[in-house]
């Protein structure tokens, strides 16, 4: 019986294998641009904090800050904090178009032993990555749970209305 698992766990480590070398490596290019604009260090930013722009107040508040280059919109990063850990999400633009989004969720960490959450903690939930070309989602890779696995949401819907909203909540403040 021990030889059958060990032949059987050996299997599925090399099929695991094989299919991990047989997946795509990203979108380089996308992953170019993104990592320019983050080291971007001449980026002109600009923040709205709470009730600058969210319409109802999170327990932990919240941020969203646009990254200007020559006047135009290359990042948005969004910053939600609640009772039970915080979410981010990275809006990335090129030519004024979605490229990219990354989201990520973090929980606070419950101390089963307190019986209570420790908010000096976070332990990560959620990590996705959204490609964009043109107006279309052409891929995504997602590691835990999240809104989206709701099949009456699209993240390709979704993801450019929520930029588009970020882009126009920026534009106000800049405008000023």
């Amino acid at each position: 019986m021990h030889r059958i698992k060990s032949l059987l766990a050996g299997i599925l480590l090399a099929a695991d294998v094989i299919t991990a070398q047989s997946r795509p490596t990203g979108h380089p290019e996308i992953r170019r641009t993104v990592q320019q604009i983050n080291r971007d260090s001449t980026l002109k930013q600009v923040t709205l904090n709470n009730e600058e722009w969210m319409t109802e107040m999170s327990d932990g508040g919240g941020s969203l800050t646009g990254y200007y280059k020559n006047k135009t919109l290359v990042k948005a990063v969004r910053w939600i904090g609640y009772s039970s850990g915080v979410e981010i999400v990275e809006f990335y633009f090129k030519d004024n178009k979605l490229l990219f989004v990354y989201e990520q969720s973090d929980l606070f960490f419950y101390d089963e032993k307190k019986g209570m959450l420790r908010t000096d903690s976070l332990v990560r939930n959620f990590e996705g990555r959204y490609y964009f070309s043109g107006k279309k989602m052409i891929d995504y890779t997602t590691l835990g749970h999240n809104r989206f696995e709701n099949d009456s949401l699209d993240a390709a819907k979704i993801w450019p209305q929520e930029a588009a909203t970020c882009r126009r909540l920026l534009a106000r403040k800049v405008a000023r």
